[in-house]
């Protein structure tokens, strides 16, 4: 039995306006349906999000870095921030979904990345200071919602390097292990509406070939 941990960022809204989170769900129903046995953890950063990379995880740091001792209020917020972190480093396969904010990922995911980013539970560094994950034999899934076009193979569209938010997370997973990287966009539908059943028809026949051998 494999654990797939799913992190949306995402507000609460109407199912029918969020086109990341709906083909989060065709995801996961497929995925689901065939891997009936698989455990499935989902979390939403952009509703729980307790402990962020403040002063006081920011104090917890530099303290661990001098071998000093834990406040008893920094000593609480590191160990249920570690409850995060165990959950990540446990699970077998991530799914992220998002919007696209401002060509990045909503500031809710970048947090989540600030927790489970610690050295020394999903990287470490070598004695030649040499950043090493260390998540091995996972794999990731990054399904993003942009308004325009930034992935289009026929040269239209907006360069697809303006897409930091999906080149940033695959790093920082390559940083902590995680290689078996895949994505999936929907794309362009806010700036062309008409375009909308087409494009969810096609990236929801997508999710479901993924769901099969994810």
């Amino acid at each position: 039995m494999a654990t797939i941990l799913v992190i949306k960022a995402h507000q609460d809204v109407d199912i029918e306006q969020s086109k990341s989170i709906t083909i989060l769900n065709t995801f996961l129903d497929k995925y689901k349906q065939l891997h009936p046995e698989d455990k499935v953890i989902e979390r939403n950063v952009s509703e729980e999000m307790p402990f962020p990379f403040n002063k006081i995880s920011l104090s917890i740091y530099n303290k661990r870095l001098h071998h000093q001792n834990l406040t008893e209020e920094e000593d609480h917020f590191a160990k249920e921030r570690f409850v995060w972190v165990k959950e990540f480093v446990d699970a077998d396969k991530y799914v992220f979904a998002n919007p696209m904010y401002n060509l990045f990922l909503p500031a809710e995911l970048k947090s989540y990345i600030d927790i489970v980013m610690q050295v020394p539970y999903t990287f470490h560094y070598t004695k030649e200071g040499v950043a090493e994950g260390l998540l091995r034999d996972k794999k990731a899934l990054h399904i993003q919602a942009n308004g325009g076009t930034y992935h289009s193979f026929d040269g239209t569209g907006a360069p697809e390097g303006l897409d930091f938010g999906d080149k940033y997370l695959q790093s920082v997973l390559q940083v902590m292990g995680v290689t078996d990287y895949q994505r999936l966009f929907i794309e362009g539908i806010d700036h062309d509406p008409s375009i909308k059943d087409a494009v969810l028809k096609k990236v929801k026949l997508q999710a479901e070939q993924l769901a099969a051998d994810f």
